[in-house]
């Protein structure tokens, strides 16, 4: 049987005690932690402590955002991710999750293409599941990528000149749009992460290519590490399973039927929720999604 983990990205706003307190209420197998954001992210003993006293195991460790920078962590992505690696070990996680590295990430994809099979090989207790990461448009050409990349420009105005390629529209080309990242010079298409010993699969990113989970197992040549599990909306990323467009059903019963045996985690957005703050309802919502992927995922047999 599949274990299920719940990821704190769910409820990313929740401090990490009354997060422990719902996955365990919940029946959750363990929990899948984004660290680094803060000290509370950063407190090996302390997260330590929580997993003993909700006797709740701590199964994953997403890395920092490459994007974040604290006193707590290193600068470099591929020093977050060994950092990241080191306190997994501590914790008894046996995988991590790493983003790939996107085009102006130069030194990063050169270690990840250079260095990362060498040091997974020297790691072998814990499995580095590079994540595929998604796919976007930006408004008004490289003007709007060097604007949009404005290290002090707000969420909202950032969201305002993109969209999901699966949400483009014809009308749009007047504003002579994009691709955010500069494709063919980053490390996100299949042919590239297939070249990784292992991968993790976020089924809402590919949501934005415009790509059907179960259609993308297909394509998948090198190990699975590890699996987020959210649905799509088109520009909406990170719903619950049953909130969406993607037929998530058939993904989890491909993957069965492939003898997919690792960890499934539950990883949507704190406003995909009706009311994440009230506990009976999320923890309700929470339940009937593990069952859902229970029943689809022994579908597949």
């Amino acid at each position: 049987m599949n274990e299920i983990y719940l990821s704190h990205g769910s409820l990313y706003d929740y401090q990490l005690m009354p997060f422990f307190n719902i996955a365990s209420k919940c029946g959750f197998n363990g929990v899948e932690i984004i660290v680094g954001r803060n000290e509370e992210l950063s407190n090996t003993s302390y997260i330590k402590k929580l997993s003993a006293d909700f006797q709740i195991p701590v199964k994953v460790l997403h890395c920092p955002f490459n994007s974040w920078q604290n006193e707590f962590w290193p600068e470099k992505p591929q020093q977050k991710l060994m950092r990241t690696v080191e306190m997994a070990r501590q914790l008894g996680a046996g995988v991590i999750v790493a983003h790939t590295a996107l085009s102006h990430e130069s030194e990063y994809k050169n270690w990840l293409i250079d260095e990362l099979a060498n040091y997974q090989k020297k790691n072998p207790d814990i499995k580095i599941g590079i994540e595929n990461m998604p796919r976007r448009y930006v408004l008004f050409g490289k003007l709007g990528r060097a604007f949009y990349n404005f290290k002090t420009l707000p969420f909202k105005i950032r969201k305002k000149i993109t969209y999901d390629i699966a949400a483009h529209k014809s009308e749009y080309n007047k504003f002579k749009p994009i691709e955010l990242d500069d494709f063919g010079n980053s490390l996100n298409s299949v042919e590239l992460l297939n070249k990784f010993e292992y991968i993790t699969i976020d089924t809402t990113h590919l949501g934005t290519w415009n790509c059907a989970p179960h259609e993308y197992l297909d394509k998948i040549k090198t190990k699975i590490a590890h699996i987020h599990l959210s649905n799509y909306k088109i520009s909406r990323e990170h719903r619950l399973i049953d909130d969406g467009i993607m037929d998530l059903a058939a993904f989890l019963s491909k993957l069965s039927k492939m003898g997919y045996n690792g960890g499934i985690t539950i990883e949507t957005d704190p406003h995909s929720f009706e009311n994440h703050r009230s506990f009976a309802i999320t923890s309700k919502k929470l339940m009937e999604n593990i069952d859902f992927i229970r029943k689809s995922f022994n579908s597949g047999f």
